[in-house]
């Protein structure tokens, strides 16, 4: 019989023409989530005559005899078709890693055989790992340099193999850019502290430099539990599964209760697994998805801080922490809340059974409802030496069961630090971000009562301050305010400003607690008897009360007005209302609410919006909707608002205009908007328009021009995968692509979807041809929206007027059939 290794230098093509070349797959894992977050190809030739020989008997033969790069392009193709045949079952399917050898990138174009397969199965190029080890860089550097740059400048990861083990790796690292540092667990097999030491700064130097890392031979649930304590963000090794035939390994994974995660959330666990550090300092990476907690990771230090039991697994450090009836479960929520709406370090004080908690946090990334937030604790009671449990002590102790919330703000330094209760009132990322003189006013704005806005920033006036607390007999100042609740209503509350001894009238607590309903029912009473004064007053003087105003607003202007009780039915109307809808008489309307009368296409949106005023206090502006008037269908757009009396809300006020007629009234709108809200070019309606002129421009002055289509062949999976939201910013990202190239010289639309049209005065078909391949080249440098990875397959298709059996009435349709 013929040598084994002669064999197979003379069969590897017979043996990937006959399907003796086999792809095997091994699991890879996310440590934080225990998910199936790619799988590695690795080749199997299984002979009629010598069984399955494994990689040790093939490889290296062909090497040595300069054919292993057909080998490895034989990979590429039964991975991409692997994960087609996947794809067609309606199966998720995750990242498949390949191995190139240095003869790839020489005996081939690598780079244009892989873009092949994956174009002729329509593969995403995120789904492709480019697997390369250290020894490929021993000669031609440049030449591999402008390879991997190109691989990388489409999307595709490169990973570095068997990091370490030889050649000049740090100068690699240096040189080259790498999306995956894989290490292998070999190194670890003595499991010395010197050799976790040596994978601990590794991991750390990596993280640092901005790379992932996947460590692989993981064998043992020591080894697993080391590598996630320490951050190493993807595990692969017997621990989780053999190489085995695809069908087998996912088999084996459910058996394992190993789920496989979805595109969508790659990239979100990826931030989450960046953050992940070896640290003294406590640490947890936490996973709120809007309702509950989940800890992806906590370090021993953090434990030590709150909970003192190293022997707990994450699942019950969440029962023990987020799934109680402790109250510090709604300060939990508050503190989610704020950190996800703003781009800050946050930080937050408060106590727990007679401890100061100092809890900072940073939101990393947020996605469909989700949110990885970051977080570092210190138990300042704990650190009996520490300044800042002493300062504490002077400034905290038992203000939670005295007020709501409380600022500690610094006037020279124009800075305010939440110490309890944080910015509880308000949502808005400006707020957080701002100086103190900026937070004041966006408050008095915000949040306090409209007609006590301008006594709230003259009680909170910084140049002042300081005297006025001063000169209090009482040592502080206080007064009282409406402050907007959650649910939209205004509360009294009083606010007391204290200065902080010790700071020389530079720091000062402001405090905020609630004043007894009986207090506050007696204030609304005075507020009423005074409005009735101030009228009375006005009629007195001659001048006009606020009474004539409204009932002249209400009967004689031509606004559609209406308002409504707290259960949405009808009040009144202004006569304008009751014309446009031919009622005689209010008594008409009065009592019912829009259900009742049944004029609305989509009462269910209407129902919606009057539901938010009257439990949020939210304003709806240009609500779009239509009505039935006498049988006809009318175009309409509404404006509501609370209603408030003593700080609560009674009902809602509203007005709406009837497009139609808008339109006829303001000619200047008359032409019905000709911008693509979303991208802001042309719509389909404007760019059909300029195409006439075109048209026009070469019936009379035989300007030749030429029309140009593009659209991406792979929106509908973008959608699919990431949802609404990352698709419409893959059409902006288009628009800007393309808008790019052409300049102010073409006119460009959008007509449909991810469909746009561009127009252009052009001589020659070999013009029209390169600057359409410009626009194609540039749209499909897009391989990233918020860093989700994205495949954009822009198809194109042209025509140039001056060509044979092309008319003004038909180069749209020419083009379009095209593409």
């Amino acid at each position: 019989m013929e040598p084994l290794e002669n064999y197979i230098i003379n069969n590897i093509d017979r043996a990937i023409e006959q399907g003796w070349i086999e792809a095997f797959f091994q699991p890879v894992v996310r440590a934080l989530t225990k998910k199936l977050c790619g799988v590695e190809a690795l080749a199997r030739w299984n002979d009629p005559d010598w069984g399955m020989l494994p990689p040790a008997l093939f490889v290296k033969p062909l090497e040595d005899s300069q054919l292993i790069y057909k080998l490895d392009c034989h990979m590429v193709s039964i991975v991409c078709s692997t994960l087609d045949r996947e794809l067609k079952k309606g199966n998720p399917i995750v990242p498949v890693s390949i191995n190139f050898s240095r003869l790839d990138f020489v005996k081939c174009d690598i780079f244009e055989l892989v873009e092949s397969e994956t174009s002729k199965y329509d593969i995403p190029r995120d789904y492709i790992h480019i697997e390369i080890t250290e020894s490929i860089f021993a000669t031609d550097e440049g030449f591999l340099l402008d390879v991997i740059n190109k691989f990388r400048r489409v999307g595709y990861e490169i990973w570095m193999d068997d990091f370490g083990s030889g050649y000049s790796t740090l100068n690699l690292l240096k040189d080259y850019d790498f999306d995956m540092l894989k290490m292998d667990m070999n190194f670890l097999t003595s499991f010395t502290e010197k050799s976790k030491a040596i994978m601990r700064s590794t991991i750390t130097m990596a993280k640092e430099i901005g790379i992932k890392t996947l460590a692989e031979g993981v064998e043992t649930s020591e080894q697993f539990q080391f590598l996630q304590n320490i951050g190493c963000e993807q595990l692969q090794g017997f621990y989780f599964g053999r190489p085995e035939k695809y069908e087998d390994m996912l088999e084996h994974l459910k058996e394992k209760r190993i789920d496989i995660e979805m595109r969508q959330w790659r990239h979100f666990y990826d931030v989450a697994g960046s953050s992940v550090i070896d640290t003294d300092i406590p640490l947890e990476i936490i996973e709120d998805d809007g309702e509950n907690f989940h800890t992806l990771f906590m370090n021993r230090a953090y434990i030590g801080q709150v909970l003192h039991d190293y022997d707990i697994d994450l699942s019950e450090i969440d029962r023990r922490i987020y799934h109680t009836a402790s109250p510090l479960l709604k300060k939990y929520r508050e503190f989610a809340n704020i950190t996800e709406n703003s781009s800050n370090i946050e930080t937050f004080y408060y106590t727990d059974n007679g401890n100061y908690l100092r809890f900072r946090a940073k939101c990393l990334v947020k996605h469909n409802g989700h949110a990885i937030i970051k977080g570092s604790i210190m138990n300042i009671t704990m650190d009996q030496n520490n300044t800042e449990r002493n300062m504490l002590d002077s400034k905290l102790r038992d203000l939670n069961l005295l007020f709501e919330v409380v600022d500690l703000i610094n006037i020279g330094d124009n800075l305010v630090a939440p110490l309890l209760g944080r910015f509880k009132y308000i949502n808005n990322d400006s707020y957080v971000n701002s100086d103190l003189k900026s937070i004041i006013q966006i408050f008095a704005n915000d949040v306090v009562y409209s007609a006590e806005k301008n006594d709230f920033t003259d009680f909170m006036n910084l140049s002042t301050l300081p005297k006025r607390v001063e000169e209090s007999s009482k040592g502080y100042i206080e007064k009282i305010f409406r402050i907007k609740q959650s649910d939209g209503s205004y509360r009294r509350k009083n606010v007391i400003v204290m200065s902080v001894p010790g700071t020389g009238g530079n720091e000062f607590l402001v405090c905020y607690k609630s004043i007894p309903m009986e207090v506050s029912r007696v204030l609304d009473g005075l507020t009423a008897s005074a409005r009735l004064l101030v009228d009375k007053y006005l009629a007195d003087s001659g001048a006009i009360t606020y009474s004539e105003l409204w009932d002249n607003i209400i009967w004689a202007s031509s606004v559609k007005f209406f308002w409504k009780d707290k259960n949405r039915r009808f009040l009144g109307a202004s006569q304008s209302f009751l014309d446009y809808y031919g009622f005689k008489s209010i008594e008409e309307i009065v009592g019912k609410t829009d259900e009742d009368m049944g004029w609305h296409i989509d009462g269910e949106s209407y129902k919606s919006d009057e539901e938010d005023v009257l439990n949020e206090g939210k304003m709806i502006i240009d609500a779009q909707g239509q009505c039935i008037v006498s049988g006809v269908v009318h175009d309409i757009v509404c404006q509501k608002m609370p209603v408030y009396r003593n700080g609560e809300i009674i009902g809602l006020i509203g007005f709406f205009q009837d497009k139609e007629e808008e339109l006829y009234r303001l000619e200047n709108i008359a032409i019905p908007n000709n911008i693509d809200p979303l991208t802001k070019l042309m719509n389909a309606k404007a760019f059909m328009l300029c195409l006439l002129d075109y048209a026009g421009e070469y019936l009379d002055k035989g300007k030749n021009y030429g029309l140009i289509i593009v659209r991406n062949a792979s929106y509908s999976r973008v959608l699919s995968t990431y949802g609404k939201d990352t698709a419409e910013k893959s059409l902006v990202r288009m628009c800007q692509k393309i808008t790019e190239v052409v300049g102010r010289n073409c006119a460009v639309g959008r007509i449909k979807e991810s469909y746009f049209g561009i127009l252009t005065f052009i001589k020659t078909r070999e013009a029209l041809d390169y600057l359409a391949k410009q626009i194609k080249e540039a749209i499909e440098t897009i391989i990233e929206i918020d860093g989700n990875s994205i495949t954009i397959n822009a198809k194109v298709a042209t025509a140039l007027r001056s060509d044979e059996n092309v008319t003004d009435e038909k180069i749209y349709e020419i083009v379009i059939s095209n593409l």
